[in-house]
């Protein structure tokens, strides 16, 4: 009683609590978003409030504890928007509980907002021959959650760019392709590289708009290799392999042993023709020690023909394809024992001719058959499309009989409508087919496909129709209804079949995909199979874990059945394997159960261990071990063994096998008479001699020493100077700049690098060099005195070299030699109204240390108005750091001033775009892979005009890791650009090395005490080697 007394006041007060929700607005966003929901809440004592949202929402945290004190309070949920349809509407409810009891609810409406994404999916590179247009689909996918109608545009240069269809209407979760037809406009050389630009915008919130850059590689056909300059090639390759095995059963012992060769030859016959010449294996065992090759293939490739011929077991072949504009031709033949073919076709390569034809002849001991045939299209008005063929064919026997079929489609084709009738048939034979078949193009969120065709003949007509209703409730889920129906004379049935098919998962976390299907065929008179179907499949994949699964029956007078169930699954070290499969109702049923590890092991050793277990008319049990190691002992080597253990019908049967496989490459240069007898090169010449020019005149007098050993590049064509400084390059046509990869850094080329090979000709061009300094310029602001940056510096004496100051305003200005140079500020490259007043003269001596001097850029005068247009573009462009290593990283930076799209560095090897930072600040980080030696690249920007900067570099030759030597077994290198993978090997082992940024590498090398020179790879690049001491105290056993 004491204790209910107690008791009573709390009681009363938890009597009196009373809870009250006050109005609450409601809540809006986009899928994706997080909304806040926020209530006022009036009342006293302990309450639990529970949020439950409406369906497909999600919400961070459902439950809310609070003592209410008598005043208002503010209760906040959040709550995630779903990816549903734009305008859907719900609503949140929010009930409170005393205890359990509830005590208040209220409710606040939701709505989903208009997201406007889209995606578009264009390849990064392409490839396209020369001598014509090329062409390629990009995808467009709507990404938002209303239906949108897209625009599509392309900005290319120089290029005519056609997009068919240039729009695109498609409901939420739809992709659509649109395929891109480029004209190229002009002359283009081999190698050429043409960057354009894709852009999608949608119609109603433009700035949601997504671009895409591709860049295209224009490449000879032909690409012999004497297209690069260098001689043309051959490859000779050999594969040669030896398997041992033997098995024991029953106490007895037998071996078998068997051999394969396998010959091929490939390359470049000269600038014009590459050919290809393989033969099928010479094999042999132990019951035939020599089977020689049953077949051999030749093929010869030039530009605009191709020529094969295949010949084996008393038969050949030869095939032609060539081409006599406008006219693309074929030719074949072909010959076996008492049998002979020949066949030519021919295609029209007009554009506004849609034509093609064959006529071809085969005899045989029963008689001739001769065929020709004929296709022609025409595009008509209103998006009609008409096709019309005719198939002639003759064969002799008791006469020479004729037949002649005829075909023609007429097919109309809208943006959401397409539609085709056909007909085809023999009419002196009485037999016609007509058809029609159509529907809707878009199958979202309903479509509609259907087709009819009625066959006429002497016998019994046949009419077969088919309706099909596809639907798409929601993204990724796919659902269909077929119907059928077929007659013949009495003889009449029908079919329905419905499937379902989705897919789902997370991205980077899961994904998987299931599948429904049913089939059911009926008779409705006279004679027709019947049956029913059941179909189902199911993947799932995880990053460790995949598993697939099979299901069919088909319920028949014999009915049929079979399924598989396969799961793999990625361990440490190696990965676990699961497979189940059954048949039942066919000639031969099977149940299958069968598991598998595998395991790799360091240095490229692999292994699996197996065990199957298989019913059929008898039972059977494997269990084997394979080993496999590829490149065993040296590269090309590889090695196999395995064991199985056979248990069948009671009895035991050992297998043991031993492999060994080896293939070897040879490659020559081919024979100056084969060159010759195929056309021969395709290129220009380029002599001269290399020497050290003391006078500076540019011409070698007598005294002046020959440059030997100089290695001089054009292109990926090298070649050293001899004795006597002299050199010979053979390359393709075009404009390059020469390089000298291992110059010394006192030296310099006196006069230009850039040469025009031309076509059959030889140019002479000698190599002054002279001793050459580089000379450091400040170039200040003559307003503050600090750093200009980013601005041009030129020195003018014998030479002319500008470059490029640093963000600081410093630069270093290289190739210069013995004399007096004017040192300026270059005008093309200062700020807006800077100006150059005069400049310093500089005496210049590469014997003497190098100098540092400062130039000043003047200001615009304050008493000066100086405007500035928004479409006016310039810039200014550097690089950090100006002199850089040969294959590191470099920070290419520019300043822009006026309205810009598109800034890029301009690289031989194709374009790279700069990243906006800060402002009008662009950046990237690159790695250049250009040779030692000064450059001159280009930085470009683009917007309503388009504005130019070159940039100069200085690049050196060194190594691009340290340190070069370290002690073991923790090591830690640093790279001078990012990699995705490194690894140090040493004598066939790897050991791979790990990082967080792509420039620190670390990781462990167990190898015994010792000194080890390693090799140093990164992404699979040589780097170079690296001295590693494990001290005896430290080694990893």
């Amino acid at each position: 009683m004491r204790r209910f007394l107690a008791l009573f006041p709390l009681l009363l007060g938890l009597a009196w609590a009373q809870v009250h929700f006050l109005p609450t607005p409601g809540l809006a966003g986009v899928p994706g978003d997080y909304l806040t929901l926020s209530l006022r809440v009036e009342g006293t004592g302990s309450v639990r409030f529970r949020l439950f949202p409406p369906e497909g929402w999600q919400a961070l945290s459902q439950e809310r504890q609070a003592v209410l004190e008598g005043k208002e309070e503010t209760l906040s949920f959040t709550l995630r928007v779903p990816p549903l349809a734009a305008g859907t509407q719900g609503k949140a409810l929010v009930v409170a509980y005393e205890g359990e009891k509830e005590v208040a609810r209220t409710e606040v409406a939701l709505k989903v907002l208009p997201l406007i994404q889209v995606a578009l999916s264009a390849p990064a590179t392409l490839e396209a021959s020369l001598g014509g247009p090329f062409e390629f689909p990009v995808y467009v996918s709507n990404r938002s959650n209303q239906k949108e109608e897209f625009l599509l545009q392309a900005e290319a240069a120089m290029f005519q760019v056609f997009l068919n269809p240039a729009g695109l209407s498609l409901a939420p979760g739809e992709t659509g392709v649109v395929r891109v037809l480029v004209n190229p406009q002009g002359e283009i050389s081999a190698g050429y590289r043409f960057y354009m630009k894709l852009r999608v915008t949608p119609r109603t919130q433009p700035e949601a708009r997504k671009e895409a850059g591709i860049i295209v590689l224009f490449k000879d056909p032909l690409l012999a290799r004497g297209q690069e300059g260098r001689d043309p090639e051959l490859t000779l390759g050999l594969g040669v392999a030896l398997s041992l095995g033997a098995t024991l059963e029953q106490g007895r012992l037998q071996g078998q042993v068997g051999y394969l060769l396998a010959p091929s030859v490939s390359g470049a016959l000269s600038d014009y023709v590459t050919a290809t010449a393989a033969t099928s294996p010479l094999t042999g065992d132990l019951q035939d020690p020599l089977r020689p090759p049953q077949a051999l293939t030749l093929s010869l490739k030039g530009e605009g023909w191709e020529a094969r011929a295949q010949g084996g077991q008393g038969g050949f072949g030869l095939a032609s394809t060539f081409r006599l504009d406008p006219v693309r031709l074929s030719l074949e033949g072909t010959y076996r024992p008492e049998a002979l073919g020949l066949r030519a076709s021919a295609v029209s390569l007009d554009k506004n001719l849609d034509l093609q034809g064959a006529l071809s002849t085969q005899t045989a001991p029963t008689g001739r058959q001769d065929n020709l045939s004929l296709r022609y299209r025409l595009p008509l008005e209103g998006g009609f499309n008409l096709g019309l063929g005719t198939d002639l064919s003759g064969q002799t026997g008791e006469g020479y009989r004729l037949s002649l079929g005829l075909s023609q489609s007429l097919t109309w084709q809208t943006q959401d409508l397409e539609l085709v009738q056909s007909y085809g048939g023999v009419p002196l034979a009485g037999l016609h087919t007509l058809g029609l078949a159509g529907g809707t193009r878009n199958l979202y969120p309903l479509g509609l496909r259907g087709s009819t065709s009625l066959q006429l003949g002497p016998s019994q007509g046949l009419w077969q129709n088919q309706l099909t209703l596809y639907a798409q409730p929601v993204a990724g889920a796919f659902l269909s209804l077929t119907g059928s129906y077929r007659q013949q004379g009495e003889n009449r049935s029908f079919g329905l079949a419905p499937s379902l098919s989705t897919t789902f998962g997370e991205p980077g976390v899961y994904a998987g995909s299931l599948s429904l299907g049913y089939g059911l065929n009926r008779k409705l008179s006279g004679e027709a199979p019947e049956n029913q179907g059941y179909q189902a499949s199911l993947t799932l994949g995880t990053r460790n874990l995949s598993l697939s699964g099979y299901l069919r029956y088909l319920l028949q007078e014999n009915p049929l059945w079979e399924g598989s169930l396969l799961l793999r699954m990625a361990l440490e070290g190696g990965s676990l394997e699961g497979q189940y499969l059954i048949k039942r109702g066919t000639e031969r049923d099977l149940t299958l159960y069968g598991a598998a590890w595998n395991q790799l092991w360091p240095g490229s050793l692999q292994s699996r261990l197996f065990y199957e277990y298989r019913l059929e008319e008898a039972t059977s049990q494997r269990l084997g071990l394979a080993l496999a190691q590829r490149n065993f002992l040296e590269a090309g080597l590889s090695l196999g063994a395995s064991y199985t253990l056979l248990l069948q019908s009671g009895e035991t049967r050992h297998a043991f096998g031993l492999s060994l496989a080896y293939t070897q490459t040879f490659t020559f240069t081919t024979p100056k008479e084969v060159v010759d007898l195929f056309g021969g090169r395709k290129g220009g010449e380029i002599l001269g001699r290399a020497f050290r020019d003391e006078n500076l005149n540019g011409r070698l007098d007598p005294g002046e020493a020959p440059l030997a050993g100089l290695r001089v590049c054009l292109g990926q064509t090298c070649e050293t100077t001899d004795a006597e400084g002299r050199y010979r390059l053979f390359v393709a046509p075009g404009e390059g700049a020469l390089a000298f990869p291992n110059l010394p850094a006192t030296l310099a080329l006196l006069g230009e690098e850039r040469v025009q090979v031309t076509l059959n000709a030889s140019l002479e061009k000698n190599l002054p060099f002279a001793p050459a300094t580089t000379l450091a310029v400040q170039v200040l602001d003559g307003g503050n005195e600090q750093g200009l940056a980013f601005a041009g510096v030129c020195a003018e004496g014998l030479v002319k070299r500008c470059t490029r100051a640093d963000a600081n305003g410093r630069a270093l200005i290289g190739g210069l030699f013995r004399g007096e140079y004017r040192v300026y500020a270059d005008p093309r490259y200062l700020p807006e109204g800077y100006r150059q007043e005069g400049g310093v003269q500089a005496q210049v001596d590469p014997s003497a240390p190098p100098k540092a001097i400062q130039v000043v850029a003047k200001p615009p005068k304050r008493e000066v108005e100086v405007t500035y247009t928004a479409d006016r573009l310039s810039l200014v462009a550097t690089a950090d750091p100006s002199t850089p290593i040969a294959g590191a990283e470099v920070e290419i930076k520019a300043l822009v001033q006026g309205e810009v799209q598109q800034v890029f560095l301009d690289l031989p090897s194709g374009p790279v775009a700069l990243v906006r930072q800060e402002g009008n600040y662009y950046a990237a980080r690159i790695r250049l892979t250009l040779p030692p030696g000064f450059h001159t690249l280009s930085v470009k920007a683009r917007g309503q005009g388009e504005a130019e900067a070159p940039l100069f570099l200085q690049v050196v030759s060194g190594s691009l890791y340290s340190p070069s030597s370290l002690e073991g077994p923790k090591v830690k290198i640093a790279l001078r650009f990012r990699a995705t993978q490194v690894a140090l090997t040493e004598k066939g082992q790897s050991f791979a090395l790990k990082s967080e940024d792509g420039y620190t590498w670390t990781g462990e090398v167990p190898l015994s005490p010792g000194r080890y020179t390693l090799l140093v790879l990164a992404d699979g690049e040589r780097l170079g080697q690296l001295d590693l001491a494990i001290p005896s105290e430290s080694a990893n056993h």
